[in-house]
């Protein structure tokens, strides 16, 4: 299903090894994938060996992002008055954090973020936190073929440093980036877990241009983002 959600979301035809990347798999099992939907009629390749939806995904390429229902944009709405920075609510994509809500509008690294927007998992709060309730072998998978890709000096590239945050981002229930997708951007992230105790969503709030230390975000945000997360947990929508 993701590797169909890939190919809907993109705007042109997408090579096997990008593919490969946004997924965390490697070239040969996608290719298996691919092969197979390509049988069914799902996806089309070019002569340049690359891959899109094909007609009978025509839906599924053009339905729009779900949105998160009133109660949980009320309650975000309120975190963002409560504490001055930028809110975002997302969830895991193969190795790309894909943004549900985000308020105010805004960027970072050329992307504008909002609904339907996607940022490399390793190098955001919001994708770490996401990670890190990930089985260590799901996400040497996912990371053995294609190491995390450097965005700054700051961004944690290699697998192992990875697995050490995220050990580290378990342990203390919260994520922080700094400067590590962008220079000057800091943010901190929690999990969302429903009633039933399983990760739903992560929860992200960021300040650019060091508005905002990264002991600031400790010990005045985070506190913020594991009230509301509590509630949101609880909502039905």
């Amino acid at each position: 299903m993701q590797l169909l959600e890939a190919l809907a979301d993109s705007e042109g035809p997408v090579g096997l090894a990008e593919l490969s990347r946004r997924l965390g798999l490697g070239k040969a099992t996608v290719r298996r994938f691919l092969l197979s939907l390509q049988a069914l009629g799902y996806v089309d390749r070019d002569e340049g060996g690359r891959y899109r939806a094909a007609a009978a995904l025509g839906r599924l390429a053009a339905r729009p992002q779900r949105a998160v229902g009133p109660a949980v944009a009320l309650a975000l709405r309120q975190l963002w008055s409560e504490t001055g920075t930028a809110i975002s609510l997302g969830l895991l994509r193969g190795r790309d954090v894909l943004y549900l809500w985000r308020e105010p509008p805004g960027s970072a690294a050329g992307v504008a973020l909002g609904e339907g927007a996607r940022l490399p998992a390793h190098a955001t709060a919001l994708g770490k936190v996401l990670l890190s309730q990930l089985p260590e072998q799901t996400l040497a998978e996912m990371y053995r073929e294609h190491p995390p890709e450097a965005f700054t000096p700051r961004t944690i590239a290699t697998l192992p440093l990875l697995q050490g945050a995220l050990q580290e981002i378990r342990r203390q229930g919260w994520a922080l980036s700094d400067g590590e997708l962008e220079e000057g951007l800091t943010a901190a992230a929690v999990p969302v877990f429903g009633r039933a105790g399983a990760v739903r969503w992560a929860l992200n709030a960021s300040a650019t241009g060091h508005r905002l230390s990264p002991s600031a975000f400790a010990t005045d945000v985070v506190p913020a983002l594991l009230r509301a997360a509590a509630r949101i947990g609880d909502l039905d929508d």
